[in-house]
């Protein structure tokens, strides 16, 4: 194996653990937030006048069980990864029951559109200087 190619190797080796630390974090860090976020959205629920005593109790259990909350730690990581791989984001908790890919659809376009004259003015303006300068 020449110099180049343990060099290449050695990169995409680091390039691909970091990348699965920052899937790790991703996963783990909400989950090690005290409470879950049904239960934020069973109070969202009651406060609102839409369920209570046995009734609320239930879609609670409803919730956790359909978004697998009550199946280890390591098969909902290995769930998450399966998903993720086909490129199912899941359903929103804060904007429920609408899908991730779909809130990322609608806001792409504003994100663009306030991106795109960022990026070529800061290329135009940085290239003009450094033109200038040199």
């Amino acid at each position: 194996m020449s110099p180049f190619q343990r060099y290449l190797l050695t990169k995409t080796g680091w390039y691909l653990l970091a990348f699965f630390l920052a899937i790790a974090a991703n996963f783990y860090l909400p989950r090690l937030i005290p409470g879950n976020p049904v239960d934020a959205l069973v109070a969202r629920m009651a406060a609102g006048g839409g369920a209570e005593g046995e009734a609320l109790r239930r879609i609670y259990q409803h919730y956790i069980s359909e978004f697998g909350l009550d199946r280890p730690m390591w098969e909902q990581f290995l769930v998450y990864l399966g998903n993720l791989a086909r490129g199912d984001l899941g359903t929103s908790f804060s904007v429920f029951p609408a899908r991730v890919s779909d809130l990322i659809l609608k806001a792409l376009p504003w994100t663009i559109a306030l991106q795109l004259p960022a990026i070529l003015l800061g290329w135009i303006l940085g290239n003009t200087l450094g033109a200038i300068a040199a």
